[in-house]
């Protein structure tokens, strides 16, 4: 039988906190299972996947599981994880990689949101379910299939339990956010109102939930509202893993891509399908926020920087290239006033891996892990291109 190795993929967070988190959920599920496990961050922090990628292959692994241990399939899973398991698999071609799917709509899932919401109940006045309305709020992205598991997944926990309502909001990026949520079941009249958040670790979240429901109680001082805990380091998650482990090396791992939105044209979402027309926002993103004069949703970033990710450029080690230099963007403090975007092709194949800076207009052509200290220094911070890695200059 292959040795076989999993990594255990998290977002990855801005708050040491939560990173420390999902390593001692990684730790336990080593400690359980006997499981040769790596855990890796999409971004934010270290180990980086490709980090933890290689770190498998050394261990001896003939056969590595690429498990995303998020609640739902939505960009990361999509498109950042699989670019980084096809460089994997150019780099160590003796090696079987597969992805598992995230860990989705599980029957245990329900389980720990009925004993997060009986936790939050434990030490509050006791109420009949029947007066009690159900928030469910997840963290919220600009996929609308991710957003509708979590519909699905409240469908699934308020049918066949007592409570009088139940509605789905979010932290963030899609509505209704939670002062909404809140708004909406408040019209129904009950006593009782749970915020039940649906994330592993709320981190930075936790204080804007709090604040969220400290305004509610002032405008709406008649309904008690009680805020449930996150999922956290929950042992029942293992078996979801193990579940999802088996399934990726059996090959019957699945995920929803009818409704794709990179595949699919929804309604709303049009511009999503196709790498060009992404490539194409991403640089009117970049000319929108480097004008002063724009009003933006954020701070104006002073530099966007394009990296393309297309099959040939991840075969010369570009996904590996974007991981890298976000991490020295972040060690520089430079993470909030630059924007990494991975784009499709950009038709320069044999050229790559590719970097283009907006609103420079400064194209990079085979781009090295070497190179990217140099890039930083002379070109982002003293603001003078590297000539020696020119490809074209954009300008007007």
């Amino acid at each position: 039988m292959k040795q076989s190795a999993i990594v255990l993929v998290g977002h990855g967070s801005r708050v040491p906190a939560a990173n420390a988190e999902f390593l001692r959920f990684v730790t336990l599920f080593r400690d359980m299972t006997g499981y040769t496990v790596e855990p890796g961050f999409v971004e934010l922090a270290e180990p980086s996947l490709p980090q933890a990628l290689a770190r498998a292959v050394e261990s001896g692994a003939r056969e590595v599981a690429v498990l995303p241990f998020v609640l739902f399939a939505a960009g990361h899973v999509k498109s950042d994880i699989p670019l980084y398991i096809r460089a994997a698999r150019t780099r160590y071609p003796g090696v079987r990689f597969v992805q598992g799917a995230p860990i989705g709509l599980h029957p245990s899932v329900l389980d720990i949101l009925s004993d997060r919401v009986r936790e939050a109940q434990r030490n509050a006045t006791e109420r009949a379910d029947e007066e009690t309305a159900i928030l469910l709020v997840g963290r919220g992205s600009s996929d609308p299939d991710a957003n509708s598991d979590l519909a699905k997944l409240g469908r699934l926990f308020w049918e066949g339990r007592a409570f009088a309502a139940l509605e789905n909001a979010f932290c963030g990026v899609a509505r209704p956010l939670v002062p909404e949520g809140l708004r909406r079941l408040a019209r129904l009249r009950p006593k009782r109102i749970i915020l039940v958040p649906y994330l592993f670790f709320a981190g930075v979240l936790a204080e804007r939930l709090r604040a969220d429901i400290a305004e509610f109680r002032r405008s709406t001082p008649w309904i008690e509202v009680l805020l449930a805990s996150p999922i956290g380091v929950e042992p029942r998650l293992i078996n979801i893993v193990l579940d999802r482990y088996r399934e990726a090396l059996n090959g019957t791992a699945t995920m929803t891509c009818d409704l794709c939105k990179y595949k699919v044209a929804l309604a709303g979402f049009e511009d999503e399908v196709g790498g060009e027309k992404a490539l194409m926002r991403s640089i009117r993103h970049a000319t929108l926020t480097a004008a002063p004069a724009q009003s933006h949703a954020h701070a104006p970033i002073r530099k966007h920087l394009l990296i393309c990710v297309s099959s040939e450029c991840v075969a010369q080690g570009s996904a590996a290239l974007v991981a890298m230099l976000r991490q020295k963007l972040k060690h520089r403090n430079l993470d909030v006033s630059m924007q990494t975007t991975k784009t499709s092709c950009l038709r320069r194949c044999g050229d790559g891996p590719l970097l283009v800076v907006y609103p420079d207009g400064v194209w990079y052509r085979r781009v090295c892990p070497r190179d990217l200290d140099e890039i930083v220094d002379q070109h982002l911070c003293a603001g003078r291109p590297v000539g020696r890695l020119l490809d074209q200059l954009l300008t007007p």
